[in-house]
Parts: C-alpha cells; sequence; structure tokens
C-alpha cells in the first residue's frame, strides 16, 4: 500500500482519488497571490462537507458544515444565508485573495489523534506555507493547532500570524469571531 503524502498514513487507492479530488476543487478556488491562508487542522470525513465542494443544494452539508461555509465566507463579506450560491461566494472568499489549507491534507479515521499527527507534521506545515502558499497573514482555525503558535512565531510569522487571544481561533467557529478578529466587516 502506498504512503499518502497528505495525511503520511499507508493507504488504499481509493483514498488517493479522493485526497487528489480534493486538491482539484481547492485548486480551483485557489488565488494567485494569497492574502490570507486560513488552516483548519483537517477535512471533514464527509465529501458533501468539503469547504470547496460547493453544493447545489446546501442541504447536503451538515448543519455544522453549513456553519463553517457560512462563517468563512462572511470574513470577505458575502452575504450567508440559505437561498446563496455557494459557486459564487468561493468565487469571491477567491477573489480577495483568502485561501482555506487543512493542516493535514486528508481526513482521520481517529480524530483524537489529530494533535499528535498535527505535531509531527509541524515541519512540513511550515515549510508548505513559505514555499507554496507566501501568504501576507495566517491564521489558525482548530484549537489542535495551538502548538503551531510558537513554531511559526519562531520562524518570522509572528506579525502576520492573526490569532484569537493569543490562540487559534474556536472549533466550531463562532459566529462572527472570524471576520472581527481579521479586521473585516461580516455581513449579518
Amino acid at each position: 500500500m502506498p504512503i499518502c503524502d497528505g495525511c503520511d498514513s499507508q493507504v488504499d487507492d481509493a483514498h488517493i482519488r479522493r485526497r487528489i479530488e480534493r486538491l482539484e476543487l481547492a485548486t480551483r478556488f485557489r488565488p494567485i497571490h494569497i492574502q490570507v491562508l486560513l488552516i483548519d487542522a483537517a477535512p471533514p470525513a464527509r465529501p458533501e462537507d468539503y469547504f470547496y465542494r460547493a453544493a447545489k443544494d446546501r442541504a447536503v452539508r451538515s448543519a455544522p458544515a453549513r456553519r463553517y461555509f457560512d462563517e468563512l465566507v462572511k470574513c470577505v463579506g458575502a452575504l450567508a444565508d440559505s437561498g446563496m450560491d455557494e459557486e459564487t461566494a468561493l468565487g469571491e472568499f477567491q477573489r480577495r485573495g483568502y485561501f482555506l489549507a487543512g493542516a493535514i491534507e486528508c481526513p482521520l479515521e481517529n480524530p483524537a489523534e489529530l494533535p499528535d499527527v498535527i505535531r509531527r507534521a509541524a515541519p512540513a506545515i511550515l515549510r508548505r506555507v513559505e514555499v507554496s502558499y507566501k501568504p501576507k497573514s495566517l491564521a489558525l482555525l482548530s484549537q489542535n493547532m495551538r502548538e503551531l503558535v510558537p513554531m511559526f512565531r519562531a520562524n518570522g510569522w509572528g506579525d502576520r500570524l492573526l490569532l484569537d487571544e493569543g490562540g487559534p481561533f474556536g472549533d466550531p467557529l463562532p459566529t462572527g469571531l472570524l471576520a472581527r478578529c481579521l479586521g473585516l466587516k461580516a455581513e449579518a
């Protein structure tokens, strides 16, 4: 069995196909110049809940995934409501220079392992940010990433690291918090 580059686990071909599909969806909405890179711990287990999978019918997303999507698009001033066109919202997210990435690029079967997996992947995460993404600012979106804050600070990201009271933003994102902390107007 091959080792996945996204989660460093031994996986089957179906896992690799799902990862490639997520990468293709995200790449479609990746800005040329990333102004704000949002890094969450890992993508959701349900493919329908993946942020970059624009849903024609928002009911296919779980309720927490809809709230998460809505809070992120509010950061760029997109009006989040039940009739929202997600494709348009993702286009605006891209146009404003925002990009969401996962510290670990694949869902984990055992979410309790996430802090340890992130800790082991920390050097690779930093390398991806500095070499591939090259954002102007960086926000961490999961308490599972708390240990990465000192690493980013020690590597020159302190003044570009967007934090909530010194740490990552809450999980799930509280309504309007991310937009306020980024200093952007959120639509109610």
